[in-house]
């Protein structure tokens, strides 16, 4: 036993960990256990991991607290991460909702406006969009953007002017 004084099944444990890790912070958490374990100083194993010593300590603290589950004690806890892009959501959404009507989702409209699209998102996902965004998640849907024509009929009050008229 060493100055930790793991036992043999913890440090075969920690020496598998050593064969296969999950990532580079496991390993490196396992070889300071280890090191520490075989009387190796603090401090000397904290340099060769570029590391705090109080990151060893913390280490440490958490194998002797769990010692029937080292693997898992070695792993990072759960993190929430960074929020998701809002592009992400955009591209998520968009194929089935540009296939749907807007009357199917509440909206008097038979098609679909970049303001609509936004508000649907500020409403599903409470995210502040550009008409930017939207318009490159049209495109990346597949979709072309066209504006609508709201005037058909109307002609210009000179046309027969310009028709030579």
């Amino acid at each position: 036993m060493g100055k930790l004084g793991f036992n043999v099944f913890i440090r075969r444990r920690l020496e598998e960990v050593l064969t296969h890790p999950e990532n580079g912070r496991q390993l490196k958490r396992a070889q300071a256990l280890l090191w520490v374990d075989d009387e190796e100083p603090i401090k000397r194993v904290a340099e060769r991991l570029r590391v705090d010593r109080q990151s060893v300590y913390n280490w440490i603290d958490w194998i002797s607290q769990r010692q029937g589950q080292v693997v898992e004690r070695l792993k990072d806890a759960d993190r929430s991460g960074r929020p998701r892009k809002k592009s992400d959501v955009v591209d998520e959404e968009f194929p089935q909702l540009l296939a749907a009507d807007p009357k199917q989702y509440g909206y008097r409209a038979t098609g679909w406006t970049n303001q609509m699209l936004r508000d649907y998102v500020q409403k599903q996902h409470h995210l502040q969009v550009s008409h930017q965004t939207i318009r490159e998640g049209i495109e990346r849907a597949g979709y072309r953007w066209k504006r609508p024509r709201y005037v058909l009929s109307r002609r210009a009050k000179h046309w027969r002017q310009a028709k030579g008229g």
